[in-house]
């Protein structure tokens, strides 16, 4: 497998004006960072913030995480050269608006996966509401972090994207379920190009949160609809088939056993937690 080394140098190159890798995103600004090795491109964009300002659109890349992030307090599995692992800050208000705060990690997920499209050459699906799967495997996590709330808006907003570029060894504890974007016939990624295209498109969708494309994009790409799922709802456990993803993001399932007999074929909309493809 081949599979270019993360290059400040190289990605600067593909930033200049008259190199524009998204023409849709030409705003050159932002800072750029990258680590061979780090714990964790979100701490380490907490700590900036901790620090002082920082400024919008900053961009942290990292070859491996010692310590990397998932939700709910999980790991995620960042080895070195195997992957792409990358934080961006947004400060600016419009972004952080309260009307539209909730879409951020929509907006990552679509920009992920068009960055992917655009970059390596497959379309992987959003497995809501924020891994993407290809072939039945989870490449890639996203977290989204808010910091420091003031009012009704946070200060900044941290998103960190972990990709599974050519990673073929894996935990025993997510061996079943991860993979990598080369499963397929795919013998070449250029990570410094990938993490240039994901920059240009999380610019872009984290700009664009009230664009009615951007549902439309997300629900394009759900690889949950018309699949029977698992969650937990008020400690019981149900089971239901999902229909669509509702305006505002939320997950809408059509029950099909329940603990509660009286739910049985109600419809009830998730804006958060674990769902668990039923298998059989």
């Amino acid at each position: 497998m081949n599979m270019t080394d993360l290059s400040l140098d190289a990605i600067d190159a593909m930033l200049l004006p008259d190199r524009p890798l998204m023409e849709d995103v030409v705003s050159l600004h932002h800072e750029v960072m990258v680590f061979d090795e780090i714990d964790s491109t979100n701490e380490e964009a907490r700590r900036m913030l901790e620090k002082g300002d920082v400024a919008d659109g900053t961009y942290l890349i990292a070859n491996h995480q010692t310590a990397g992030k998932g939700r709910q307090g999980h790991s995620f599995y960042s080895p070195a050269d195997t992957g792409l692992y990358v934080s961006m800050v947004r400060t600016d208000e419009d972004v952080l608006h309260p009307a539209t705060l909730s879409k951020l990690t929509l907006a990552a997920a679509v920009a992920t996966a068009e960055a992917i499209e655009e970059a390596v050459g497959v379309s992987p699906q959003i497995k809501w509401v924020n891994d993407l799967y290809y072939r039945d495997r989870k490449v890639c996590g996203i977290l989204t972090e808010s910091v420091g709330w003031l009012d009704d808006r946070p200060r900044a907003v941290i998103i960190g994207i972990g990709i599974n570029c050519s990673t073929a060894l894996f935990p025993e504890e997510i061996m079943d379920t991860a993979g990598a974007l080369t499963t397929g016939d795919i013998d070449y990624i250029d990570r410094n190009r990938l993490a240039v295209a994901l920059r240009g498109r999380l610019l872009y969708w984290t700009e664009h949160l009230a664009d009615p494309l951007l549902l439309r994009e997300y629900r394009n790409r759900s690889y949950l609809t018309g699949k029977e799922i698992m969650f937990e709802r008020d400690h019981a456990r149900y089971r239901g088939i999902v229909r669509d993803i509702d305006d505002t993001g939320k997950l809408l399932v059509e029950l099909t056993s329940a603990i509660i007999p009286e739910s049985k074929d109600q419809l009830v909309a998730l804006d958060s937690g674990e769902v668990h493809l039923v298998e059989y």
